[in-house]
C-alpha cells in the first residue's frame, strides 16, 4: 500500500535556472495531471529534482456544472510570509490513501515565476494556501507526515467502503449509494509511518 523507498522525495530540488530547463518537467507534469486525482503534484514525484509544481486552486463553491480550472504551473517559489494558523486535511500521491491532519499557515505569500518573462508576488489563503504549502515542502524533501506529532499518529486513517445502508435510491429498485467511511491504520502502516516520518523541529510546525 505504501512505498517503501521515500529516494527522490527526500532531497532539496535545485532552483530552475533557466525557463527552458523548466518547460520539459512542466509538460510532463501536466501529462501527469490526467492520471491522477490531486490539487497538486511536484517536480521529484515525478523524478526531476527542479523547485518547480503544478496546482489548481481550490474553490468548495464552484458550482459542480462549471469547468474545472487549468492547473497552474509554478517555478521557483519563494516564501515571503505567512500569518494565521489551521489544521485541515492532509494527504499525498506518495503516500497513497493515508489521511491526517497537519498545522499550517492560513494565509501565505509567496514570489514565484508563471511565465519566462516576470516574477511576480502571489497571494493565498484557507484551503489553496495549504495545497501551496504542500507541493512547496516537496521541493524541499519534506512530507506531510513530517508535520505530525506522535500523538497526531493515532490520527491518521484510511477511507473504506461502507456498506450500503437505508431504503432504495428514489424509492426504486436500485441499491442506495455506498460511502466512504474513516478506517483507521493497521499497526504496520502506523508503523511504516512512523518510521518514515522525518519530524520537524517544533518551532517549524508553528507559524
Amino acid at each position: 500500500m505504501l512505498p517503501r523507498e521515500a529516494g527522490l522525495l527526500r532531497r532539496r530540488c535545485v532552483r530552475v535556472a533557466n525557463w527552458g530547463e523548466a518547460s520539459r518537467p512542466i509538460e510532463d507534469l501536466l501529462d501527469t495531471w490526467g492520471t491522477v486525482a490531486a490539487h497538486g503534484i511536484a517536480a521529484p514525484q515525478i523524478g526531476v529534482l527542479r523547485r518547480l509544481f503544478v496546482y489548481r486552486p481550490y474553490d468548495d463553491d464552484v458550482d459542480e456544472k462549471s469547468e474545472a480550472a487549468a492547473p497552474i504551473a509554478v517555478v521557483n517559489p519563494k516564501v515571503i510570509k505567512v500569518a494565521g494558523e489551521l489544521t485541515d486535511y492532509d494527504g499525498c500521491l506518495s503516500l497513497p490513501g493515508i489521511y491526517g491532519q497537519t498545522r499550517r499557515a492560513e494565509r501565505i505569500e509567496i514570489s514565484a515565476q508563471l511565465s519566462p518573462s516576470e516574477t511576480v508576488r502571489l497571494k493565498f489563503e484557507g484551503y489553496t494556501a495549504r495545497i501551496i504549502q504542500h507541493e512547496m515542502d516537496h521541493l524541499d524533501g519534506v512530507l506531510w507526515i513530517d508535520r505530525l506529532t506522535d500523538d497526531d499518529l493515532d490520527n491518521l486513517y484510511t477511507l473504506a467502503e461502507a456498506p450500503a445502508e437505508g431504503e432504495p435510491v428514489d424509492g426504486g429498485s436500485a441499491a442506495p449509494q455506498s460511502a466512504l467511511k474513516k478506517t483507521p491504520l493497521t499497526d504496520s502502516d502506523r508503523e511504516f509511518v512512523a518510521g518514515a516520518r522525518r519530524p520537524l523541529p517544533g518551532f517549524a510546525l508553528h507559524w
